[in-house]
């Protein structure tokens, strides 16, 4: 497999796969090829391929949080106590399952989490039980999400010729 931090060339045939993937993970080979005009063999090694590289690292279905109970978005700021310890901390992070990102960053801040809990007390429970105790944390800073316009994980590649030469150069 590549180092995570080197960038694969991807061509034409493979972002128009994982643009198709994207938007419904379920399609299955015959149809997928149909869509982009490729062979469906070539559509199944190329996905095989994509998956080998990591590039695909899983397939998973897109819940709605809504429907699900989830209705508190939220990412909290983590503050600590010393630099040095910014990737234990951002590893044991990692480890709660009821957090969806962990980012370390730049600025006042060191560490960003996102997360979806059912309400304010649930959030609060996390940070005061699983986050907050966590060796090296100096403080935590909450932000909600008071209403969603848009929220997405798909990744913008181009391809289907460019999206058709960017829209025929609109």
């Amino acid at each position: 497999m590549a180092p995570e931090s080197s960038k694969i060339k991807l061509d034409k045939l493979d972002k128009d796969i994982l643009n198709e993937l994207q938007k419904d993970a379920t399609v299955s080979y015959k149809d997928l090829s149909k869509k982009i005009g490729a062979a469906e063999s070539t559509v199944y090694d190329r996905t095989r391929r994509l998956r080998q590289l990591g590039i695909i690292k899983g397939i998973v279905p897109l819940l709605d949080a809504k429907k699900c109970g989830k209705l508190t978005t939220a990412w909290i700021r983590v503050s600590i106590d010393s630099i040095k310890d910014i990737g234990r901390i951002s590893k044991e992070l990692a480890m709660i399952d009821e957090l969806l990102e962990v980012h370390e960053i730049s600025g006042e801040w060191d560490i960003l989490v996102k997360t979806k809990v059912t309400d304010n007390e649930e959030l609060r429970n996390l940070e005061v039980e699983k986050i907050g105790p966590i060796k090296g944390i100096k403080g935590l800073y909450s932000l909600i999400a008071v209403r969603t316009e848009k929220e997405d994980i798909r990744i913008k590649l181009e391809s289907l010729e460019e999206q058709m030469a960017l829209n025929s150069n609109d």
